[in-house]
């Protein structure tokens, strides 16, 4: 049954908004954002926070913290209209009841899901927790589930705030903890410095990792090498020029011979010495020796005035003997 709540005028005198023994945000997400200050600023508080009584007068934040900052902040509130759960409501069920407010926000982190176990199974057993509260998250009521969970608590402090406000990918995240700390933190420098896509941020720590395996180094040593500190340096270049200059970089470390393949036959097409507007472009990774040819054709008209003498090349080029085409191109 769920327990007693009744409704309140509560003094925020009696709150002790340094207590965050039911918190499920990490510590750099603990200030109410600048959208939440403008929302209560304009509105106030809507959607009242649950607090649990402890004594005569004095009352702990089950949810809502932020919320109530935002009013003494924006509207100097010294007072709030709460929801309040006896004092003889368990620990436990005062989570339980943070984790279905977080949860009808819509939005609830990983980070956040992470916390709520940590705290929860001091009260709990694990299969009791994965039982009751794993479904809500929609997973499996496996404790695998709630021990991945945990592992990213392992996190430093500003990689989980990262990781709460969706900076840094989960699965990202997951690679970084393979990581010793000043290689993860090398690592997690670049993407943070660059805002990389979630899909960059793939790319990134698998190249890292596979270089720095390759090369017997570290992502560290490998990340403050003179050509990626110039990349990253220039206070003229804008962050997704650095961002397409170090991909590229990279790549050209990890695929040396593709690398060297592309400038080859860059020098060969500047060889040709081809007019303003045609391109030539080689198979994907020179997986054929084929090239292709690119003519822009103003419209359909243009075309089909230049086709018969382009036919007329097409046919001779194939009735021509092979050493006869390659003096040609010579």
């Amino acid at each position: 049954m769920p327990p007693a709540i009744r409704s309140s005028l509560v003094n925020l005198q009696n709150l002790n908004f340094q207590d965050f023994s039911n918190s499920l945000t990490p510590e750099e997400a603990r200030e109410p954002s600048a959208e939440l200050l403008a929302s209560v600023a304009r509105t106030g508080i809507l959607h009242p926070p649950i607090l649990r009584e402890q004594g005569r007068a004095t009352l702990e934040i089950v949810t809502g913290r932020r919320r109530l900052l935002a009013a003494q902040q924006t509207l100097h509130s010294i007072s709030a209209i709460c929801l309040v759960l006896p004092a003889e409501t368990p620990p436990a069920e005062a989570l339980a009841i943070n984790l279905e407010d977080t949860l009808l926000r819509g939005d609830i982190s990983v980070v956040e899901q992470a916390i709520f176990f940590q705290k929860i199974l001091v009260h709990l057993e694990e299969n009791e927790a994965a039982r009751r509260f794993l479904p809500a998250l929609g997973l499996e009521p496996h404790r695998h589930h709630l021990q991945n969970l945990l592992q990213l608590l392992r996190l430093e402090e500003h990689l989980l705030g990262a990781l709460h406000e969706k900076r840094l990918h989960e699965g990202v995240a997951r690679e970084l903890l393979a990581l010793n700390f000043t290689d993860r933190l090398s690592l997690y420098e670049i993407i943070e410095t660059l805002s990389l896509s979630v899909s960059n941020q793939k790319k990134i720590t698998a190249t890292c990792r596979e270089l720095a395996t390759r090369g017997n180094t570290s992502i560290m040593a490998l990340l403050c090498q003179p050509e990626v500190r110039e990349i990253l340096t220039p206070q003229e270049t804008n962050i997704p020029q650095k961002t397409a200059r170090l991909m590229h970089w990279l790549t050209e470390q990890r695929f040396p011979s593709l690398t060297a393949a592309e400038q080859e036959f860059r020098s060969f097409a500047a060889t040709l010495k081809l007019p303003n507007g045609l391109t030539l472009n080689h198979s994907p990774s020179f997986e054929q020796d084929q090239v292709h040819l690119s003519i822009p054709f103003g419209n359909r008209e243009e075309l089909r005035r230049a086709w018969p003498l382009i036919a007329n090349v097409l046919l001779t080029k194939k009735t021509l003997p092979v050493q006869s085409v390659a003096n040609d191109e010579q």
